[in-house]
């Protein structure tokens, strides 16, 4: 079978017009068969901005300009194949994503635009798609697929006559459903983000919805709702998933906590699920509500799914053995280990891949589903104010990014991915910043000031590569990407500290500033750590690390590209050689923090 994907001409413009034009954006669509119309909506992300002055309907001058908006353009293309059924129940879909420059942008109105049904102008930017890459998809290739098979095209690079690089690439699924909102099958990738409910008793629908924005903003699917036992357990759900409805094209699945239930609390897990699995915004694979849990070993998931009187989707964090991936309850596993440790403590060793390889080995067999975590650092510094009290750390100076390429080389083996954590502030492995309607449990020490932001922004390009099933982060712009511990090891904090002494594994860190650049073309990061002399390092196209050491002071960092691109900044946190004193809380005295503060600079 060969597939053809058009887009509609967007023609008729007046004599004269003066319009903007985004250039050079992502495009997701999706074509369902009606007859002889293939229903079609399209997505468009602008990435920079031109504006465009036309005569008798063709551009005659293109410039660039300042303004960088971002919107969203709907397309109805006539382009069924012939051979592709309609779209009726149980009927196939085809479902394409494409990436191309190839969309009108306006801040004020186009007028006399009209659909044509054929045919594209390669002299005019708007009207180019990517009907090259999809026609080299063969007739033999399609028809030799399975049932859901999916087929990848690597990009491709044209140039219209108005010199606009054009990147193109397809990613086709035939057959099946491929769902869309909540719903999903076995083969969609999903980023989702472990969200601690414990902590925002206090949160409103307003706070889940700004949260919501930020993480699909970032690349996130969903949140993983931990819940315990806590009496605003419920309300919190309630408005989470009222949340990710509104929101739209984001959803949830509680992730039960067995330090709080136990493994006998069958109908209070299922009582649970009932109220939420029939939500639009329930996550579900093959219409099966998905949950989850932290530990909870032995629990009988067939059991919860005769309670709920529907079959669930349940992939728990449960040990990587065979008995447990062969466990009739389950459609899969997921691990917490996303941090190098040998029983719970510091080891002087970088994550590996071990672990999910054991994983991986045992879901295979079972043909089952493995769920991989992701984080980017871990230390907790509860003392004696608290019942809980804790001290130490694992090493992650270079977790984030180190992890995410292990990510992409693990590719189709992961299932889903899930951040560690979302707002767990206790154990500094938090992507959002502290703040907002939630309560203190005494992190604030060493989280309230301290920047982890910018990390979603540097595992992005790490998402968009993993879904498309590359091997390499999708690298669109310019940016340079920086962390480091707010003091010096040296600061001896014993006396004020709130638990007395410096974290395990306090020794096995360095006194490093990391670095982490995406370029197009490569460049050089001049970095300037306080008093130390400044360091200049040349980085490589695509990905790039570099480390120097930390001096006391303000932290300034340049970035100079072969693309031209020139930036400077400054961060907003200091490096101190004394202890560091909480911005918020109770404890204003010195502590040990050996937490992180981030920074990225865009060019």
């Amino acid at each position: 079978m060969k597939v053809l994907a058009a887009l509609s001409l967007l023609q008729a413009v007046p004599a004269v017009l003066a319009n903007r034009h985004g250039n050079a954006f992502e495009r997701r669509s999706r074509h369902i068969r009606h007859g002889n119309l293939a229903e079609r909506k399209v997505v468009v992300e602008t990435i920079y901005v031109t504006e465009t002055t036309w005569a008798d309907a063709l551009p005659t001058g293109v410039s660039a300009i300042d303004a960088q908006p971002t919107t969203q353009v709907q397309v109805a293309a006539l382009a069924a194949p012939s051979d592709v059924p309609d779209g009726e129940a149980g009927s196939a879909i085809l479902t394409t994503e494409c990436f191309a420059a190839a969309s009108v942008q306006t801040d004020s109105s186009i007028y006399g635009l009209s659909q044509n049904q054929g045919g594209s102008q390669a002299s005019n930017p708007i009207d180019t798609f990517v009907s090259s890459a999809s026609d080299s998809l063969t007739g033999s290739e399609t028809d030799s697929m399975p049932t859901s098979a999916t087929a990848d095209i690597v990009s491709t690079t044209t140039d219209t006559a108005q010199g606009v690089s054009i990147s193109a690439g397809l990613n086709i699924t035939i057959g099946g459903h491929h769902g869309g909102g909540s719903g999903g099958s076995k083969s969609d990738k999903k980023v989702f983000a472990h969200f601690m409910i414990g902590i925002v008793y206090g949160y409103t629908l307003e706070s889940w919805l700004e949260d919501i924005a930020l993480a699909k903003s970032k690349g996130i699917d969903g949140f993983a709702l931990n819940i315990g036992l806590d009496h605003y357990s419920q309300t919190q759900l309630d408005l989470a998933y009222k949340a990710a409805e509104i929101s739209g094209d984001f959803v949830c699945f509680i992730s039960f906590d067995f330090n709080w239930y136990t493994v006998d609390n069958v109908t209070g897990v299922s009582e649970m699920m009932k109220r939420y699995n029939d939500l639009p915004a329930q996550f579900k694979v093959d219409n099966k509500p998905f949950v989850s849990s932290f530990i909870g070993d032995g629990f009988d998931w067939a059991a919860v799914g005769k309670g709920c009187n529907q079959d669930i989707y349940a992939v728990p964090f449960w040990a990587p053995t065979q008995e447990n991936a062969n466990n009739a309850g389950l459609s899969g596993l997921f691990s917490w280990t996303a941090w190098a440790s040998k029983d719970n403590g510091p080891i002087d060793q970088p994550l590996t891949t071990v672990q999910d390889e054991a994983y991986i080995d045992v879901v295979s067999k079972a043909n089952k589903v493995y769920m991989a975590p992701v984080s980017s650092w871990f230390f907790t510094h509860f003392g004696k104010e608290v019942p809980w009290s804790k001290n130490w750390l694992f090493k992650s100076e270079n977790l984030w990014k180190d992890r995410w390429d292990q990510i992409l080389s693990m590719g189709d083996n992961l299932s889903y991915l899930e951040i560690v954590t979302w707002n767990d502030y206790g154990e500094s492995h938090n992507v959002r910043n502290w703040g907002g309607n939630h309560s203190d449990d005494g992190s604030s020490k060493w989280s309230d000031g301290l920047d982890h932001l910018p990390m979603l922004d540097l595992s992005l390009p790490y998402i968009k590569a993993w879904k498309a099933g590359a091997k390499q982060p999708i690298v669109e712009k310019d940016q340079v990407f920086y962390w480091y511990r707010p003091h010096l090891k040296s600061a001896e904090c014993d006396a004020t500290d709130n638990f007395g002494s410096k974290p395990d594994g306090w020794d096995i860190v360095s006194d490093s500033i990391f670095v982490t650049t995406m370029t197009k073309l490569g460049g050089t990061v001049k970095i300037t750590s306080g008093n130390n002399q400044p360091v200049l390092k040349i980085v490589k196209a695509g990905v790039d690390s570099v480390q120097i050491p930390m001096g006391a002071g303000k932290q300034v960092f340049e970035f100079f590209t072969l693309t031209g691109g020139y930036k400077k900044g400054e961060a907003t946190v200091d490096i101190s050689d004394k202890c560091w004193v909480p911005k918020s809380g109770s404890n204003s005295t010195g502590i040990y923090n050996y937490n992180y503060h981030a920074g990225v600079l865009d060019c």
